[in-house]
């Protein structure tokens, strides 16, 4: 998997992907084994994202490596793996988690496409397997660009993302 990181912010849409996707220079990508310039676009996959704005249904380009053989997803840093909650949600969820009285209700009215049962289910992830991990290395929830940098820094995954899949993390040229 490689997660693309162009350090703004937007909503998620397939027309958002598509000119993030079409913007990279496939010779700066780097496969998993170590070499560069050997990845080509291979198939697409469909992922449905739960936004402000409902469920949107994605398709993700993979891309596959000449020399070894490997295929990874493209991904951008708005989405966590293996998640239909965007990143921005969360955030939002944990950091609400962080205060005396969450209030799943001040969530659900941000993104009505998630229910309760998202929202217990991220804040388990968060307390099991990240409030620990962000806290020993002091980083805030606050500032979105430094967590996502700091998470591929220490731990080299998104933030959230709770599989051990090998992420790699490429920043677009600003």
């Amino acid at each position: 998997m490689i997660t693309i990181f162009n350090h703004t912010f937007k909503t998620l849409s397939q027309n958002y992907y598509d000119k993030t996707i079409d913007s990279i220079p496939f010779h700066r990508l780097t496969c998993s084994c170590g070499h560069s310039a050997c990845l080509n676009r291979h198939a697409y996959y469909h992922r449905s994202i739960k936004t402000p704005l409902g469920k949107i249904r994605l398709r993700i380009c993979r891309v596959k490596c000449s020399f070894c053989g490997t295929t990874h997803a493209l991904i951008l840093a708005e989405m966590v793996p293996y998640s239909q909650i965007p990143l921005i949600s969360q955030v939002y969820i944990t950091g609400e988690s962080l205060t005396d009285s969450p209030d799943y209700s001040s969530v659900m009215a941000v993104n009505p496409e998630i229910d309760e049962s998202n929202i217990a289910s991220v804040l388990r992830q968060f307390n099991c397997f990240w409030k620990e991990r962000l806290l020993s290395q002091d980083i805030s929830l606050t500032d979105h660009n430094n967590l996502i940098s700091q998470s591929f820094a220490f731990f080299r995954r998104q933030f959230m993302q709770i599989k051990c899949t090998p992420n790699i993390l490429f920043s677009l040229p600003t």
